[in-house]
Parts: C-alpha cells; structure tokens; sequence
C-alpha cells in the first residue's frame, strides 16, 4: 500500500498550516513569475556623478520620460541622504493586485523602495546605512539652467565681486 502524499504548507492552499511567506511548488513559481515581471516597473538612469552625489532618473516600465529623481549624497562612507522627487501622478500606495492573490500586500513603493535598495544601495555601496526623504512635484515643468564656467581671462578684466567679499553677504549667504 502506498503511503498518502502529505500536504505541503502553502500560505495560498493550506494557510492554517503554512507560515507567512512559505508556498508550496506552483506558488513559488507563480512568485518567482511575478518578481520577474515587476522587477523593471521601475528604471534607475544615472545622470550624473561626482565626488560624493550621484542623481538619477526615474522612469515608469515603457516609458522614455522620467517620472522622477533620485538625488544621492554620500555624507560618510556608511551614510546616505537620498531625495526621491516624484512626478505628482505616481501614487507609491498603488497595490500590485497580482500579488493579493499569494496573500501579499505589495504596492508601487514597495516595488521602487527594493529596487532602490538593491541597485543602489547594496550593490553600489554595500553596507550603507540610507535615509531617503519622498516628494512629489509637479515633474512636467520643471525648469534647467546650465551656467558656463567664468571666462578668468576676460578681455575687459572685470570679474565681479568676490563671492564672499565684504558687503555681499555672509559665507552662506544667498545673496
């Protein structure tokens, strides 16, 4: 006589049984399916990189224009301020309703939050403790100014006041 085959714990086919998270064989692989077809929802386009900052585009699947920034400070070595700006249309508590299914709660934010975590943070700069501070804007009139290098050589001689001379403000001032 064969012995029965028992159940295996799955969150989806037998919750009472399973812990969070642990699925049996077809769940994980709907899973598995499921993190591949998210995993480019969200784009990371670098812009521009210097000493310690980096920037980023952030680009929606499918789409060529960026739906918002992603500003990257490297205060020390083990921390990082980042400031994501986000077009004021892209919603982070948008649930990704694939995933209700296998009983997990996932969102857009969740979705950009890994992939900023394991893109940036973990392969870029390993160990990295990262705060990142989430705004929205309105992306579609942004402005850009470009500034050209002073030309130190010019014909006339005149340069303009010292940045910080006496009567321009102090060291931090704006004006």
């Amino acid at each position: 006589m064969t012995a029965k085959k028992s159940r295996q714990p799955c969150a989806v086919c037998n919750p009472a049984e399973a812990s969070p998270g642990e699925y049996c064989e077809e769940h994980r692989e709907e899973l598995h399916k499921l993190e591949h077809q998210y995993e480019s929802l969200f784009r990371l386009r670098r812009t521009s990189r210097g000493k310690d900052h980096e920037s980023y585009d952030i680009l929606l699947q499918g789409e060529c224009e960026p739906c918002g920034r992603l500003l990257v400070a490297e205060s020390h070595p083990d921390n990082l301020a980042m400031t994501l700006i986000l077009a004021q249309d892209i919603d982070l508590d948008t649930r990704l309703p694939e995933y209700d299914a296998l009983g997990i709660p996932r969102t857009w934010g969740d979705n950009l939050k890994e992939k900023i975590q394991q893109e940036l943070i973990y392969c870029w700069y390993g160990d990295a403790r990262a705060c990142v501070d989430v705004f929205h804007s309105n992306i579609e009139n942004r402005q850009h100014w470009d500034f050209e290098p002073r030309d130190e050589d010019s014909e006339d001689g005149e340069m303009g006041p010292e940045p910080h001379a006496p009567g321009n403000g102090g060291k931090h001032s704006v004006h």
